[in-house]
């Protein structure tokens, strides 16, 4: 059968889309004609059709030209094929809605004193849907920010880290929220102990195609150990799951939440009596000095992740936690990067959600002679990680044992460190509110500054503040450096 060719009036008529419009897109090399006529006209065939449609559905979708060039570029998806991942993105473009209606729902409905926090929530849904409806292409970009971690300066992996973290034993259940493309079990696969079963979710369903994918690598090895692994598409805001699990994890994701209350008391639920919720994030500055770099090379770049996260982070994340799990313990990560090649730095910003792929495009050359001469300069990248693991079990420990059996000797020298903390943070207190200029100045107080930051941000000032907690330390010992911001709001005084 002859292949039939239409003309630009015909394909616009038929297809109900103008001519200029099927310009334009050609202009853009978004929609090429299949041909062209001896007079220099346009020609297009049932296939123009599919990239039509494929195109209109993804601008409804609400991504730029230069995002749908892109995708139309590297597609070699047949009409069903296409047909089927549109229809997932339709899926997900849904959920997102209902998400939008149940939060300005929440803003009509709420109580005296809560509107403005609901509000802001809304606007937060919003600001995100552009990364809500393009999840089917973030396994790219997820692992581009992935590779940057290639560099790090911990004893070990990040994900032999959480596997210590979540002390499994032989013949465990394990549920794992927001599993992503599961890069870190697949990661942790041969140190796993035998006869383990695994429920794998996430939001989105592409996304468990690519977790299916990574795991496929180690077949072998859940086989000779007798690990199984099922998936399911599952909604953190709304989980219907039953069963009963010796883990849930959750990894990087719960900012991503909006109803973390209700997914806590869920989790609740679905843990055993010894279980325990093991929920990975990040603190405030995490890899702020690549943030930085980013505001200096052009401060037009969106940086989402420095607000997308800041809804539970492990400086607000216990608080959280604690109206729902009744012990609590929060691991510090021990690891930053030392980054001595400029283009992970680059794919690693390339990735960002929102204008940062368009604001990079024809200017990576430019960010790569500029990071590469810090790297030249400074011998290496250097970017802080603040990374850590909440770990929060249903039925509490048996504190007050635990406190008889800590040393004196040990509780002497917490009450020592911190009165020492206690006399460095007034003296440059005392400093600031004469002359910010001096603790710059003065070597002594440059070094007590420098000792204070260390106690902070090296994650002693974390076990402190949970011995104090606990309900360890004496009553009158003063706890200035032990509120969660003194620090930091010290920090912006000197800084300002």
């Amino acid at each position: 059968m002859e292949k039939k060719n239409y003309t630009i009036g015909e394909f616009g008529r038929i297809s109900g889309v103008s001519a200029k419009t099927i310009r334009f897109y050609d202009e853009k090399g978004l929609l090429k004609p299949v041909g062209y006529s001896e007079a220099g006209y346009r020609y297009y065939d049932e296939s123009s059709f599919v990239t039509l449609q494929r195109i209109l559905l993804l601008r409804y979708l609400g991504m730029s030209l230069e995002q749908i060039k892109e995708i139309v570029r590297d597609s070699t998806l047949s009409l069903e094929d296409s047909l089927q991942e549109q229809k997932k993105l339709l899926y997900e473009k849904k959920r997102h809605l209902d998400r939008v209606i149940d939060a300005v729902d929440k803003v009509q409905n709420a109580a005296e004193g809560q509107t403005w926090e609901n509000l802001v929530e809304a606007i937060r849904i919003l600001e995100v849907s552009d990364m809500v409806i393009k999840q089917y292409k973030s396994d790219d970009n997820l692992n581009r920010r992935i590779n940057i971690h290639n560099y790090s300066t911990g004893a070990i992996p990040w994900a032999d880290w959480v596997l210590e973290q979540l002390e499994l034993s032989e013949g465990m259940d394990i549920l794992c929220l927001g599993c992503g493309n599961a890069a870190n079990l697949a990661a942790m696969a041969d140190h796993l102990p035998g006869n383990l079963t695994f429920l794998l979710t996430d939001y989105s369903e592409g996304m468990l195609e690519k977790a299916k994918v990574n795991l496929a690598t180690k077949k072998a090895v859940f086989k000779e150990k007798n690990i199984a692994i099922s998936y399911q598409v599952a909604d953190a805001n709304c989980l219907s799951l039953t069963g009963a699990y010796d883990r849930i994890t959750a990894n990087h994701m719960l900012y991503h939440v909006e109803k973390r209350q209700e997914l806590f008391e869920k989790v609740k639920l679905l843990l055993k009596p010894e279980g325990m919720f093991c929920a990975t994030t990040i603190g405030e500055t995490h890899m702020q000095e690549l943030h930085d770099y980013v505001k200096s090379f052009d401060a037009r770049i969106e940086q989402p992740f420095e607000y997308l996260t800041c809804s539970f982070q492990l400086e607000n994340g216990r608080e959280q936690l604690q109206t729902v799990f009744p012990d609590i313990e929060c691991v510090i990560c021990d690891s930053d990067l030392l980054v001595d090649r400029a283009e992970p730095l680059y794919e690693y910003v390339y990735s960002f959600p929102g204008n940062a792929a368009e604001m990079l495009r024809g200017r990576k050359k430019e960010f790569l002679r500029n990071a590469e001469e810090i790297i030249e300069k400074e011998g290496a990248f250097y970017i802080h990680k603040s990374t850590g693991m909440f770990r929060c079990r249903v039925s509490e420990k048996e504190k007050q044992l635990e406190v008889l059996q800590s040393s004196d000797e040990e509780l002497q020298r917490t009450i020592a460190r911190i009165e020492q903390m206690e006399r460095y943070f007034d003296e440059i207190q005392r400093a600031v509110e004469k002359d910010a200029g001096r603790v710059f100045e003065d070597e002594s107080l440059q070094e007590k500054w420098k000792n204070l930051l260390e106690y902070y941000e090296g994650g002693q000032w974390l076990k402190d503040y949970e011995c104090d907690e606990r309900g360890e330390l004496p009553k009158g010992l003063k706890r200035g450096v032990l509120s969660e911001d003194g620090v930091y709001n010290l920090l912006s005084e000197i800084e300002a």
